[in-house]
């Protein structure tokens, strides 16, 4: 078991013998061999988050923690506050929990209308989700290299959970599931299709059945050295404590998880990941952090930001910007 690190340079975990390797840092220097010098293509990535006027606290941690690190940060909510990042976003039906389906339709609308262009990728979660960015980044760099298998084109990636009663597969809303350019181009063009009119706070459930419609790559983003899972839908305390089962809806997820192939490995079963083995240390999102103080707390242990003089500050051992402030946890 490994703390959860956080990748300085991008690297792709491409799994087999070679499992990990560095890529160049965007938009450094290089030389193309003809001594002339070219800049690496940065690949710029959006996150966004569903919330609403009451949880301003979060949101504003949410911009000053992971949000900062993004390449564009918008949180849709029922109010406008420019200096939070925050947009009031009109949608079908009425603002509540159980109708976050419309809401989620009219936010990857909005979206694809005006910053299609403007990114490679987009994420989209709860305002309780924490997103550490550069690792995200790696994973960008990942599927860059690998492309689209067959006629494929578009992709989508988040973690996979699947649903006890049906059997069927969708990607958690909770710490976000994430859309390439070409994938949010042809959600936007479907969704007049996209049930218009339907009533759930499902929002994961019905994109993901939108999503099978549109002949998209779909990736599982575990890890693929380990078979870890690299996105939660809880906090880290109940993913550390979790176990298989058939008892409540994670023990299940994790039964399922425990039985899944290994992503690069044949003949490999992942097997049971428990306790601090449970999640990749290449993780990159975790959700129910839904408290300002929480969201803080697990930033600054992320990013080894507590200050030297509290007790957690004796982890401090890797110097990483954690933006928030230069200390206190």
């Amino acid at each position: 078991m490994e703390r959860i690190k956080v990748d300085k340079v991008p690297t792709s975990r491409m799994g087999g013998k070679d499992c990990l390797k560095q890529e160049e840092t965007p938009d450094a220097d290089a030389d193309d061999g003809n001594n002339n010098t070219t800049k690496k293509k940065k690949l710029k990535l959006f996150c966004g988050v569903y919330s609403h006027d009451g949880q301003r606290d979060s949101i504003r941690l949410a911009a000053l923690s992971y949000g900062i690190k993004c390449d564009g940060f918008l949180a849709f909510s029922t109010a406008t506050i420019p200096s939070l990042g925050m947009v009031a976003l009109m949608h079908r039906g009425n603002e509540t929990y159980q109708n976050m389906f419309q809401k989620t339709r009219s936010i990857q609308s909005y979206v694809a209308t005006h910053y299609l262009f403007d990114y490679d990728y987009f994420h989209l979660g709860g305002d309780d989700m924490h997103v550490i960015v550069e690792n995200m980044r790696s994973l960008m760099l990942e599927y860059e290299r690998e492309g689209y298998s067959g006629n494929k084109e578009g992709r989508m990636f988040g973690q996979l959970a699947i649903k006890p009663r049906a059997g069927n597969l969708i990607f958690t809303g909770g710490p976000g599931y994430t859309l390439d350019r070409i994938g949010l181009k042809k959600l936007h063009d479907f969704m007049p299709k996209c049930n218009p009119n339907k009533v759930t706070y499902s929002e994961d459930g019905e994109i993901t059945r939108c999503v099978r419609n549109l002949n998209l790559e779909w990736s599982d983003n575990r890890d693929k050295c380990t078979g870890q899972q690299r996105s939660f839908t809880e906090m880290p305390d109940v993913t550390y404590n979790e176990k298989p089962g058939k008892g409540t809806y994670q023990q299940h997820q994790w039964s399922y998880y425990a039985n899944l192939d290994h992503p690069t490995i044949k003949g490999v079963k992942v097997g049971a990941k428990l306790g601090l083995d449970a999640a990749s240390n290449h993780t990159m999102a975790f959700h129910r952090l839904r408290y300002p103080g929480w969201m803080a707390r697990h930033h600054a242990l992320i990013y080894r930001a507590c200050d030297a003089s509290t007790p957690l500050g004796n982890l401090t051992d890797i110097g990483v910007d954690g933006s928030i402030t230069a200390g206190g946890a």
